[in-house]
C-alpha cells in the first residue's frame, strides 16, 4: 500500500468536529475542485525532500502540502482556516498506515479569487503551507 501523508492529514481533518461543522466532508485534491457548496478545503502536494545519509535515504522525507480554504465570506474562510491550523500545526500520529512525525505551518496567505466557471462571484481563499515529516 502506498503511503500518502496528505491523505492521512485529510483523514485527520475529516475526523475533527470543528472542521466537519464548518466544511462537512468537502475536501478535494487540487485540480478536482467542484465549487458546488462553500466552504470547502482543497489540498495539493507541492514538493518533497528526501534526506540522504552516507549509506542511503534516511526514510524520513519532508513533504510540502498546501491546504487551501475557500469560503463565501472572509470571516467563514478565517474560521475554517483557523480550525485547520489548530488541528494540523504540531500534529503527529499514525493514520491509514502512514506515520506522520511532525507537521508545521510554514506560511499562510489570503486572497480573493474567481473559481472555474468565471460567472461565479469571487470567493475568499486562505492558503496554508505545511511541512510534513513522515516515515516511509
Amino acid at each position: 500500500m502506498m503511503q500518502s501523508p496528505e491523505a492521512a492529514l485529510c483523514r485527520v481533518l475529516a475526523a475533527s468536529p470543528s472542521v466537519a461543522r464548518l466544511a462537512a466532508f468537502r475536501q478535494y485534491p487540487n485540480g478536482s475542485i467542484v465549487a458546488e457548496q462553500l466552504p470547502f478545503i482543497a489540498w495539493r502536494r507541492t514538493g518533497i525532500g528526501r534526506v540522504q545519509t552516507l549509506d542511503a535515504p534516511s526514510g524520513l522525507p519532508r513533504v510540502t502540502v498546501d491546504f487551501v480554504v475557500y469560503a463565501g465570506t472572509y470571516e467563514s474562510a478565517r474560521e475554517l482556516a483557523d480550525a485547520v491550523r489548530l488541528i494540523l500545526d504540531g500534529y503527529g500520529g499514525t493514520v491509514l498506515g502512514c506515520t506522520v512525525s511532525q507537521v508545521s505551518l510554514e506560511n499562510e496567505a489570503d486572497d480573493l479569487v474567481t473559481l472555474a466557471g468565471g460567472d461565479l462571484p469571487p470567493v475568499y481563499q486562505i492558503t496554508q503551507t505545511y511541512d510534513v515529516w513522515w516515515q516511509e
